[in-house]
């Protein structure tokens, strides 16, 4: 029976035809696709190189110089490709060869189609699991990188505003405070008129520099008016108009949600500001059985997914890795659909919790 639409590719590596054969009928019979057959190790390797299978089925006695453990190991430090092993023979010495590689499955001839079938599907079951898994740990090492780098340049951002904007006004009303003890006309009122707006302007200062480090109204108000507040300053410097369309909740949101959707909604409108050229953003968020549904969609370029989750994986793209690390942290999904020209939508959704039940 078809296991699937596009069945796995097998290559196989044996050098009798006859048992190739018949290896090739049951991998046919069972679903799978037998992509191409090799003889000699050096084949195997070239095979493998040139056809990129979903897993090789290798004989260990091979008519080579090559055989089939060296084989084994070159094809998987080359193309990390998974190996089964398939023999007559099960001395220990050539079982110890073999474990060196690494293999997926180890099949002793003769074999019957269930045995060949139950490895395989344990083979390429066990082969995805290591992809994911080596996928997840690029992905981690990649944000931990971003995450290192992006404190670093917040705390030089922080450091240079707290230097150039708020060490200047104190610096200006303490040389004003001094001239103002050595004059004893009247423009020492003007002095004081001037130390005043001095203190004025640092006051925005520290309150632009604390907002933009967390805005207050996340923690007083709640997350839709954060939100219409952080989508309007953005369409504000942008080209685009936000539509914002939250449904009521009679409970605040569990905090970490609250923070989680906030920081999504203001990473995917930076994005759209820089990349979409979008005209028109609409967010909506709103209640959905037991799940929080929170959308962001614009009309803009759109960009090509796959490229895009590429450059993520590499550490390209902070901002999405990002994203996803806030929805996991919530227990939530982040879902991205795009393509060139017809816009992109990001889709958090997430259990449903309040602050009473986080408390």
């Amino acid at each position: 029976m078809p296991l699937a639409v596009n069945p796995p590719r097998i290559l196989i590596v044996e050098d009798e035809a006859i048992v190739a054969r018949d290896i090739e009928q049951q991998l046919v019979a069972l679903g799978y696709q037998a992509v191409g057959r090799a003889t000699r190790g050096e084949e195997a390797i070239r095979l493998a190189g040139q056809l990129r299978p979903d897993l090789v089925l290798m004989d260990i006695q091979l008519a080579s110089v090559m055989d089939g453990v060296a084989a084994a190991q070159a094809i998987r430090t080359q193309f990390a490709l998974p190996v089964v092993f398939l023999t007559a023979f099960d001395a220990d010495q050539i079982l110890a060869r073999a474990k060196l590689t690494e293999p997926f499955g180890y099949i002793l001839k003769p074999f019957s189609e269930r045995e060949l079938r139950n490895v395989l599907a344990m083979a390429l079951y066990k082969h995805q699991a290591e992809a994911k898994l080596l996928t997840t740990t690029r992905q981690l090492q990649a944000l931990s990188r971003r995450v290192l780098e992006a404190q670093e340049f917040e705390r030089r951002r922080v450091a240079i505003e707290l230097h150039d904007e708020l060490g200047q006004s104190l610096t200006a009303i303490k040389i004003n405070l001094q001239l103002s003890e050595r004059l004893h006309d009247g423009s020492s009122s003007e002095l004081n008129a001037e130390n005043i707006r001095i203190v004025e302007d640092a006051l925005q200062q520290v309150r632009r520099l604390a907002t933009g480090l967390r805005p207050a109204m996340l923690d007083d108000l709640g997350l839709s008016p954060a939100v219409q507040w952080i989508a309007e300053v953005i369409a504000a410097r942008s080209n685009f108009t936000v539509h914002f369309c939250p449904e009521d909740m009679p409970q605040r949101l569990a905090p970490d949600i609250e923070t989680a959707c906030f920081r999504i909604v203001q990473e995917a409108l930076t994005n759209i500001s820089r990349h979409a050229q979008a005209k028109r953003v609409t967010i909506t968020l709103r209640r959905m059985s037991n799940a929080l549904l929170l959308c962001v969609q614009d009309d803009g370029n759109g960009f090509d997914l796959h490229a895009m989750r590429e450059r993520a994986m590499l550490g390209g793209s902070i901002g999405v890795l990002g994203m996803q690390e806030r929805a996991m942290l919530i227990g939530g999904q982040l879902d991205i659909e795009s393509a060139p020209g017809l816009g992109s939508m990001v889709q958090l959704s997430c259990p449903w919790r309040t602050h009473l039940e986080a408390a």
